[in-house]
């Protein structure tokens, strides 16, 4: 026992702290961003915000297609079968391009639409206008970048999207300051500087990812991908897979774009204040994201060596294991919420605002964090897609939505009583997702159907 507990430490520690250490710099350095421009006040704060949603829920699309390629990557590696990962990895970019097309495509051509679903205050969309067509070159680039960081962390190199994470977050942060302030010579741009700058560092990122897997020489760079015969069985197999899951993450995302629309129609302070508190809240997700990662990962190497009784102690393990650290995380966000906030260059009722609705994140974030860890680790793992669709679905658009509606535009809460309503969504959640790992119905050796 004490040996495999010793593994399971090594292998944890391998897997999730490279990926939460980026997750954490990235959120840090988005942190520092987002004081900069909150420098330039409420309105850019909010039109920045905004303009960043539709990437926002294009990223979760990515990330279903990527929770599909980690699944069978991670099982075929518990099988030891690396010959199958250009299959995954070309299975995995096509459907990245065509969902990355989708999105540049509104984002590119009818910026002040995709705004106006988010705000009718015609001063942020001209702000945030910009901001969104200038992003919009960075989507494919993201597409790449998602594929093969899902497939490196899934086979033994987790630490190079670390590495290419931080060196893209560190340029990123430094032309932020160049071009949105107007350093060393250049015209003080403001939230197009800021757009400006994220494209550059996340070309950079794809670039540095494509050409290290091609000098690895690892069986799902680029080359081989290009080289590898259709196996329309596999694709089957995969996209059956894959389509539940890129539509979990799609419709999730779409729901959080939704709450930002009724916050944005609540008013600028409350968009505002909601804004405030992305980046202490993408800090801690970020640092439980690795867990999160590690829980697929692990458990999808032991049920695709078909030691499924391992595999389910293994899913009791990780909640245990979050739920002692989002209590310990969670002290911390109630300490030092009035601190943070005091950095943003707003006014006292946004700070108020942002400081009460981060103390009621803080009491949710244990929840949140096993939503997370069951959801897009356990069940995942097993291939039960399909049935996270479901929870989350019911979730946000069955639960949440239609509570923070309710609190918003018919009794009229503040923006503190309607976040903590729409928040009971994940308690429903917790409660279904839990009884499902219980019954142990996730568990599924899913590599055989492709043999």
């Amino acid at each position: 026992m004490k040996t495999e507990n010793k593994t399971f430490l090594n292998n944890l520690i391998s897997i999730a702290v490279p990926i939460s250490l980026q997750n954490l710099i990235q959120s840090c350095l988005g942190m520092i961003d987002q004081i900069m421009i909150g420098q330039l006040g409420s309105k850019t704060v909010a039109a920045v915000s905004l303009a960043g949603r539709p990437c926002f829920v294009m990223l979760f699309a990515l990330g279903g297609i990527a929770a599909a390629s980690s699944i069978f990557a991670a099982q075929y590696e518990g099988a030891k079968d690396s010959s199958k990962h250009a299959n995954v990895m070309r299975a995995s970019v096509f459907a990245a391009l065509a969902v990355a097309l989708v999105f540049f495509i509104f984002s590119l051509f009818t910026p002040e639409l995709v705004l106006s679903f988010f705000t009718k205050n015609t001063e942020v969309i001209s702000i945030g206008k910009n901001y969104l067509m200038i992003n919009s070159l960075s989507y494919f680039a993201l597409a790449i970048i998602s594929c093969c960081s899902a497939m490196l962390r899934s086979t033994g190199f987790a630490k190079t999207p670390l590495v290419t994470g931080f060196i893209s977050v560190a340029i990123n942060t430094i032309l932020n300051a160049i071009m949105i302030f107007g350093l060393l010579g250049f015209p003080a741009l403001g939230s197009d500087g800021a757009a400006i700058a994220t494209v550059i560092s996340i070309f950079v990122q794809c670039v540095i990812l494509i050409v290290f897997m091609i000098k690895k020489n690892h069986p799902a760079n680029m080359k081989a991908v290009l080289l590898c015969k259709n196996d329309f069985s596999f694709l089957k197999i995969f996209f059956i897979t894959a389509l539940p899951a890129i539509g979990n993450e799609l419709l999730w995302a779409l729901g959080d774009a939704g709450y930002s629309a009724i916050y944005g129609h609540m008013g600028t302070a409350e968009l505002a204040a909601v804004t405030l508190t992305f980046p202490m809240q993408g800090l801690t997700i970020g640092f439980f994201s690795g867990l999160s990662a590690a829980t697929g990962i692990l458990i999808g190497n032991e049920l695709g060596s078909n030691n499924f009784d391992k595999g389910y102690r293994l899913a009791w393990k990780f909640i245990k294991i979050c739920v002692l650290g989002c209590a310990v995380i969670g002290i911390f966000i109630f300490i030092f919420a009035p601190i943070y906030i005091n950095f943003y260059n707003v006014e006292p009722q946004v700070r108020e605002y942002a400081k009460h609705l981060l103390w009621i994140f803080a009491f949710y974030l244990w929840i949140k964090v096993c939503n997370m860890i069951i959801g897009n680790g356990i069940l995942r793992s097993g291939g039960k897609t399909k049935f996270t669709l479901f929870l989350d679905v019911l979730g946000t658009y069955g639960i949440g939505l239609p509570l923070g509606l309710l609190g918003a535009l018919v009794f009229k809460f503040e923006i503190t009583k309607v976040y903590a309503l729409l928040s009971v969504e994940e308690i429903a959640r917790l409660v279904i997702g839990a009884a499902r790992v219980k019954s142990r119905k996730w568990i599924d050796n899913i590599t055989h159907k492709n043999n």
